[in-house]
């Protein structure tokens, strides 16, 4: 084999090395692409899964009796003549297809959604009865129950006695009243049955007197922290200074809750006579 034929035969073979390495180099390129590849395509369904995975995480969590609500709201209202709740809800997530409810005795009533994150609802306040109140998901995993704060209606209205007077002349007693929330102001507006109701020695009843609304006093701007304002008055009839002993006390009754103040009044026979309240502020209790 002369010289001229060797040469050729090894550029071939080099020809032949390098795209041989280069084929390897090639390959090995390809499955490195085709490992990121998957890499990728594993970190998208990843992805996906976590999106989809913390609805799924919230479902378990609340299988597991954890709670659904970011936050709810409870606030009383007076509608045609009845105490109502009125309960805001703000779930933790908004599932497609959800519907909520407000539950507390018998009653169920759906929530409507309001603002695109919050569903609200009104159930019945029985004043007698526990208000227990429950906020109810239904979904298409299932059902779920939560139980709402519990609810008191000294949390809501709150009722003080600012001022009351005694006019010497005519027995006269006038008795200034200041709502002391939203909801106790709706309360005092639609007042309608105020007595000052006598009892004796023994804190038995033996009279109940209507009083009358009159012109009220109201506070000055600087110092008025209430929502509503109104005066009652009523005369003390003279009778009642044969006792030997007679107290007065206020009562305010609307929608099946009667407010009771202490006493405002005091005469005994001995000469002994309070006006004033031992108390600024009323108990409350229910109509059966």
């Amino acid at each position: 084999m002369d010289k001229r034929n060797k040469g050729q035969i090894l550029l071939v073979l080099g020809v032949l090395l390098l795209l041989l390495v280069n084929n390897f180099s090639l390959r090995h390129k390809l499955s490195d692409l085709q490992m990121e590849l998957q890499n990728i395509r594993g970190s998208i369904t990843a992805i996906s899964f976590n999106d989809g995975g913390m609805e799924y995480r919230i479902m378990e969590e609340l299988k597991k009796g954890a709670s659904a609500l970011a936050s709810s709201e409870t606030k009383l209202s007076f509608k045609n003549g009845k105490l109502m709740l009125d309960v805001t809800l703000v779930p933790k997530m908004l599932q497609p297809g959800s519907t909520y409810y407000v539950v507390s005795g018998y009653d169920k009533v759906e929530a409507r959604a309001q603002n695109g994150t919050s569903f609200v609802a009104s159930v019945p306040f029985d004043v007698v009865e526990n208000n227990q109140v429950y906020a109810v998901i239904e979904t298409e995993e299932g059902s779920f129950q939560e139980k709402l704060p519990e609810i008191y209606v000294e949390q809501y209205l709150s009722m003080e006695i600012r001022s009351m007077s005694l006019e010497e002349n005519d027995k006269k007693v006038v008795m200034n009243l200041t709502a002391a929330t939203e909801e106790t102001a709706t309360f005092l507006k639609s007042l309608k049955e105020v007595s000052a109701v006598v009892l004796n020695e023994k804190n038995e009843e033996t009279d109940r007197l209507e009083m009358k609304e009159t012109d009220v006093e109201l506070p000055d701007s600087e110092h008025d922290y209430g929502f509503a304002h109104k005066a009652f008055t009523v005369n003390i009839p003279e009778e009642l200074y044969e006792m030997d002993l007679f107290k007065v006390i206020v009562k305010l009754k609307n929608y099946g809750v009667t407010m009771t103040s202490d006493e405002i009044y005091q005469y005994s026979k001995d000469g002994t006579e309070m006006n004033g309240v031992m108390g600024a502020g009323f108990r409350i209790s229910f109509e059966e």
